[in-house]
């Protein structure tokens, strides 16, 4: 989840998990068999998909309507993607990687990175592209310019001024699509319908799913809508379906902020650290904050002198480099830069994680996705204001710059959340003790809300868990997939 507009849980840490499982009864005979779907859309779930290569994977198309509750209207192709088992599937497991806005073909292409081999061994991977996504339909929100913009406009503004340039150029995301009608169906219910339509193309009476970051959110979404169709769900980085714009930007902002004072103790431990040697994180802090402020007067040299280093971007660098534990050492190194004045590390890695190309242009429509949906799904805080001046108070050091990230959502009509329409088998949960973007304290109420499901933590930093270096971690999720064990409620893992 993109942390400058809304990046996009708990129990006692009793112990490292050491295999314990709980075998319970598989899904398909626990849970009644699902009914047929409605008539007036059969002829969307009788499709069957046709598969054709592309680049050594298998790729097919799916036809949805744009309007479910008028499925007569204008449709579309979903673009789906299939990596075949390496031995002989037993079904099809669907992943989505998050976003909203990434896409779930690159994800699926990339099925040896994502899932154990012994997962690669059971199942096809499949992975689609929501719609507005990618190849589904893509919205667009802005053209290259305007998101370098955005990313480098004042996200701290300290006068009239500033706030009224930082209006200016939220009010650039104007989303348009070639599909009439889409831009108002892109909430994450239309998604999860769309994924119920792919389920029945595949033959599958009940899916099998691997969501992480905001794919949890899809399959917890999917879940209330079709509860007697799920099968073996883990959720990885939870994010709860009733979050509204505040309270989940004040929950990455406490995410966020946990993990940067673990990034500045990281620094001080190693030595020599940009940010000094204090072993007291909130120094290390307090030295940042000198040298993100420089900025706002100042903006870093980069060597291209139309985008210098400004604090938005630095920020929004640091906070991107906050996702992987493996980045610590390149953060590090592009704060010794910028204490020297040199923005161009800093600028690199940002470039890097936005999927900014040298040529100026974004490799995807990602940032255009991920406005198109945050915003039909939430609504803005109705006074922007008020609601940065309770986050700067409960989170000072990124509150009120996360806060500014909700204002292109601003006067935009949202999809309110579905009601849950019953019981779904039993749920996998999964989340980590220093996750920045899904942190920890989420990953209760997303099991209360769910009903009937089962956390298991990760003890540790970065986002996700899953094929995160963990083994327990990988194989206890493994189990649940291959034989329906669960691990014991509360399970920890390092």
């Amino acid at each position: 989840m993109g942390p400058r507009a809304r990046l996009l849980s708990s129990a006692l840490l009793l112990g490292v998990l050491t295999g314990c499982t709980t075998p319970v009864a598989s899904p398909a005979a626990s849970t009644p068999a699902p009914g047929p779907p409605a008539a007036e859309l059969a002829r969307f779930y009788d499709q069957r998909l046709v598969w054709t290569d592309c680049d050594g994977a298998e790729c097919a198309s799916l036809v949805v309507p744009v309007d479910y509750a008028d499925p007569d209207g204008p449709t579309f192709e979903i673009a789906v993607l299939r990596a075949p088992s390496t031995a002989e599937a037993r079904g099809s497991l669907v992943v989505n990687p998050g976003g909203p806005g990434s896409s779930g073909r690159d994800y699926a292409r990339a099925a040896s990175g994502v899932v154990t081999d012994a997962l690669r061994d059971a199942y096809d991977v499949v992975g689609f592209d929501p719609r507005g996504v990618g190849a589904s339909a893509p919205v667009d929100c802005a053209d290259d310019a305007e998101f370098d913009l955005l990313i480098a406009t004042d996200g701290t503004p300290d006068t009239p001024a500033e706030v009224a340039e930082i209006e200016r150029v939220s009010a650039v995301l104007e989303c348009t699509s070639s599909v009439d009608g889409l831009v108002d169906h892109l909430s994450t219910a239309d998604a999860a319908r769309d994924m119920d339509v792919l389920r029945a193309a595949l033959g599958e009476e009940r899916l099998d799913y691997l969501g992480v970051s905001y794919g949890t959110h899809l399959g917890a979404t999917y879940a209330a809508l079709f509860p007697d169709r799920v099968g073996r769900f883990v959720l990885d980085g939870p994010l709860p379906r009733d979050l509204d714009a505040e309270e989940l930007t004040l929950g990455q902002a406490l995410g966020f902020e946990d993990s940067l004072r673990r990034f500045v103790a990281y620094c001080a431990a190693e030595g020599d650290c940009p940010l000094g040697d204090d072993p007291d994180p909130e120094v290390g802090l307090a030295r940042l904050r000198e040298i993100l402020d420089a900025l706002d007067t100042q903006p870093a040299s980069t060597g291209d002198p139309d985008r210098p280093l400004t604090e938005a971007a630095a920020t929004y660098a640091i906070l991107m480099s906050l996702y992987r534990v493996s980045d610590r050492p390149l953060l590090r190194d592009a704060l010794a830069s910028l204490a020297s004045g040199d923005g161009t590390p800093l600028q690199r890695l940002l470039d890097e994680r936005t999927g900014r190309q040298a040529d100026g242009t974004y490799r995807d429509n990602s940032f255009d996705a991920f406005y198109a949906v945050s915003c039909r799904d939430r609504a803005a805080p109705g006074d922007i204001t008020a609601s940065v001046d309770r986050l700067s108070s409960a989170a000072p050091f990124l509150g009120e710059y996360l806060a500014w990230g909700n204002l292109p959502c601003a006067g935009i009509e949202v999809t309110a959340p579905p009601q849950a329409r019953g019981a779904a088998p039993t749920i996998l949960v999964v989340a980590t003790t220093h996750d920045p973007a899904t942190p920890f304290a989420w990953a209760d109420a997303l099991v209360a809300q769910l009903g009937d499901a089962v956390l298991l933590v990760r003890e540790g930093d970065g986002h996700t868990a899953y094929r995160e270096g963990s083994v327990c971690i990988d194989e206890s999720i493994d189990e649940f997939f291959l034989d329906g064990a669960l691990p014991e409620p509360g399970a920890v893992c390092d």
